[in-house]
């Protein structure tokens, strides 16, 4: 299979799952009132058990096994997933799928965006109106919904932009993907059971895990298929798409998420959020074709 055809298959595949990632968290929590904490201990959990089976069942010469405790980079890894996925579990106890989704991604762009840029690589004045274009149309999909109740949570989901933009940017120098991802599992699972446990025994807070409720199944997914399979992808696919690349395809992901609101949990979908949703695509195509003829 041509090479370009097969990384293109992969981008879709992973745009789908982190659409499908604000879905099923939002789902969880709006439909079956699960405790968001609840919800990111079985996502990562679940994630963790999935990719170290994939690790050692897949077969490789040499034999791959996860980083150690010891290593810096395991333990990086597995912050910045834990950042991403707490705040971004909290962060949908209020905020709509779309609107979620939109916080997110869109601070991801600008962070990489940012990054990109201190670290010597430049835009194109078409790439930089892309970029623009795209932001402007995930503004406008945006505005309906910015009252003052979503606030505190947008700040919560720029918390987990940040902690997204990190696992990317570790992504890039990637040389072993199923190894690193699995890795992150690992280490966010074993930091956010510590946060459980300071939580539920020195401060007294209780959580009920409802056992093989809807929700539960919900979170499971969530960190087995969409989340533990779909970053792995994605990691495969990071090196050769570019950081830049994939802050703008990442764009995407808001309206995928917006129609699976919409389809499944009932969220509305306006004529403003179907032109906003066009106005995202032409400025991501706009950026693409510049980059490609960069």
């Amino acid at each position: 299979m041509n090479k370009s055809v097969q990384s293109l298959g992969l981008v879709a595949v992973v745009l789908i799952a982190f659409a499908a990632n604000s879905l099923l968290c939002r789902w969880a929590l709006l439909v079956f009132h699960y405790d968001p904490v609840v919800f990111t201990v079985l996502r990562l959990f679940s994630g963790a058990v999935t990719l170290v089976g994939l690790l050692y069942w897949l077969p490789s010469k040499p034999r791959l096994r996860l980083l150690p405790f010891s290593s810096r980079r395991f333990w990086l890894l597995g912050a910045s997933l834990l950042l991403y996925a707490l705040m971004f579990s909290l962060a949908y106890v209020q905020l709509d799928t779309g609107v979620g989704a939109f916080i997110l991604f869109v601070a991801v762009q600008l962070m990489l965006l940012l990054v990109a840029r201190f670290t010597g690589q430049r835009l194109n004045k078409q790439q930089v109106l892309g970029a623009l274009i795209a932001i402007a149309g995930l503004a406008l999909l945006l505005l309906p919904n910015a009252d003052g109740t979503y606030i505190g949570y947008a700040g919560l989901m720029l918390l987990a932009a940040m902690g997204w933009a990190a696992f990317v940017l570790l992504g890039k120098g990637s040389v072993a993907p199923l190894v690193d991802v699995s890795s992150a599992f690992v280490a966010a699972t074993l930091l956010m059971l510590g946060l459980f446990f300071v939580l539920s025994i020195p401060f007294g807070q209780s959580f009920d895990i409802d056992w093989f409720s809807n929700a539960f199944f919900l979170a499971v997914t969530s960190g087995a298929l969409t989340s533990g399979v779909g970053y792995y992808l994605w990691y495969r696919v990071l090196p050769l798409i570019g950081v830049q690349k994939a802050a703008q395809l990442q764009l995407l992901v808001p309206v995928i998420a917006t129609v699976m609101g919409s389809l499944v949990l009932g969220e509305v979908l306006t004529f403003i959020a179907v032109i906003a949703s066009a106005v995202i695509v032409f400025g991501v195509w706009l950026f693409l074709v510049a980059a490609v003829e960069k």
